[in-house]
């Protein structure tokens, strides 16, 4: 009889108080806000627990002030700071005239995520596994002081895994610093006693997240960056992973289309923070590690990883850089924003690439609208799906892009490739998807270029990616039959809740 009117009780104030703080806590985002409240209407306590593990944000944020890399931090926006005057004022020369006319858009994202603009950059484009992992290889053979890994995935039963960690291994016994992070859920194959020939060799390595407790309790929130940085001087980012996929090794996924760049110049330093500021994190959180990095003297840090670049090294080429990064803990969807941005600004064309297209409401009017105005808008995704349920839901937009005006293009292979290029001057390649999850859910990192060379390499890597691709026609996108039809919209409407 207690429980029987104890228990009921208990349910719904729970509930009621998952309801309260749901409307008055959670306020950016309505259309998902809402999603969420139906779903603990209809399920009492099995709703709670689901926004538990799959819908707060709370606990990030709270980890993120708790763990942050205060001393650097500050001194990173004191020159952010100084550098938006100079932009403001007039007095920063830009190498190439033409970034002069996306002044507002630098000034956008450094004010929105906090990251720097730097010029004399030499940005490389890297279109396969093939381009990037042996000169990657080769350059950290090479390094003579650090060699710092993140990546989402390191298949370490792959050969490519397997020859990525013995050659970590033989430059940590030569007495480099070697620091490896990767996602525990990334690649579920992949275990923490695949990378012990590192760490017996000297080299650390991290999972995120170090506690399985909270592996389990934020498993919906990934880090889904990649970046590789070579004694500060060199950088690897983008959308390559380390496995035998990315080499179109699988049959399955072939042929595996992707893209990363090669970044030297003053932009690699940025990557290098970034790097650290996630390593020390996960460092932060895990006391088993041995001489924590954060517990070093900031001046020593500052000279090991940032070395001066003199020369070649700080001006290898003309390229304008902003390294735009941010998570579920980041007030604002920088990279969303950044997007939103770049096709707002475009007037003669854009074009995109995704493996999926999951876009809300501000995002999509902004395509439609750019498309509308007369900008050639082009969206290509993978004809190859590597997930059906995500794929159904970028499916269902297809007609609604066709009737904006928008071409849509289906690549023979898997497109793995997030990349965007417009008005042969702004290119952006990185690890952030055109969809809800990369937006609000994930770590992020993304190369934001300004530069008419390379912005023409992309844009002419992009017809050839269209001469191995399929257009869609609205008569025959209209026949696809009805069960196609139903599945995209079941997967549409809970898509919200990713």
């Amino acid at each position: 009889m207690f429980w029987s009117i104890v228990l009921p009780v208990m349910i719904y104030g729970i509930n009621a108080i998952s309801i309260f703080s749901l409307i008055f806590f959670r306020r950016r985002d309505m259309s998902t806000t809402f999603a969420w409240l139906l779903v603990m209407i209809f399920l009492p306590v099995a709703g709670f627990v689901l926004y538990f593990f799959f819908g707060s944000t709370h606990k990030l944020e709270i980890m993120s002030k708790t763990y942050r890399m205060k001393d650097i931090e500050d001194h990173y926006m004191k020159v952010q700071d100084f550098e938006l005057n100079a932009i403001r004022n007039d007095q920063m020369e830009f190498t190439d005239p033409v970034t002069e006319k996306y002044r507002d858009m630098i000034v956008m994202n450094s004010r929105n995520s906090g990251c720097l603009y730097t010029r004399n950059n030499k940005v490389e484009l890297l279109v396969n596994g093939q381009e990037k992992f042996p000169r990657m290889f080769e350059e950290i053979a090479a390094a003579k002081k650090t060699i710092h890994v993140l990546y989402f995935i390191i298949k370490t039963r792959d050969q490519i895994g397997k020859d990525f960690v013995d050659l970590l291994a033989k430059k940590a016994a030569e007495g480099v610093e070697v620091k490896v992070v990767y996602d525990g859920f990334g690649w579920l194959k992949t275990f923490r006693r695949d990378f012990r020939p590192i760490e017996e060799a000297g080299g650390k390595v991290q999972r995120f997240l170090p506690s399985h407790l909270r592996t389990i309790l934020l498993v919906n929130y990934r880090l889904h960056r990649k970046m590789v940085v070579i004694d500060g001087k060199i950088a690897y980012t983008g959308g390559i992973n380390v496995g035998d996929d990315y080499l179109s090794l699988y049959p399955k996924m072939n042929p595996w289309r992707d893209t990363s760049v090669r970044v030297t110049g003053p932009a690699v330093q940025d990557l290098q923070l970034r790097f650290l500021e996630d390593w020390i994190f996960l460092e932060k959180q895990n006391k088993k590690l041995r001489d924590p990095l954060y517990k070093e003297n900031i001046a020593a840090m500052n000279e090991r990883y940032f070395p001066h670049l003199e020369g070649e090294e700080a001006q290898p080429g003309t390229a304008g850089v902003q390294i735009i990064s941010c998570g579920p803990d980041s007030r604002y969807q920088t990279h969303k924003d950044s997007y939103i941005k770049i096709i707002s600004s475009a007037k003669d064309y854009v074009y995109m690439q995704s493996p999926y297209f999951v876009p809300d409401e501000t995002l999509f009017e902004t395509m439609r609208l750019a498309a509308q105005s007369g900008v050639d808008v082009r969206l290509m995704l993978p004809g190859i799906p590597d997930k059906k349920y995500v794929y159904y839901v970028a499916l269902s937009y297809v007609q609604d892009l066709l009737d904006a005006g928008i071409r849509v293009y289906f690549h023979k292979g898997f497109v793995h490739a997030k990349t965007f290029v417009s008005d042969d001057h702004v290119s952006s390649v990185g690890t952030t998807n055109l969809d809800i999850r990369s937006f609000k859910l994930d770590y992020e990192v993304n190369t934001l270029v300004y530069d008419t060379e390379f912005a023409l390499t992309c844009k002419d890597q992009y017809m050839r990616d269209i001469a191995d691709s399929r257009e869609v026609c609205a008569e025959e996108w209209k026949q696809r039959g009805r069960w196609h039809y139903i599945c995209e919209s079941v997967c549409r409407f809970i898509a919200p809740l990713a």
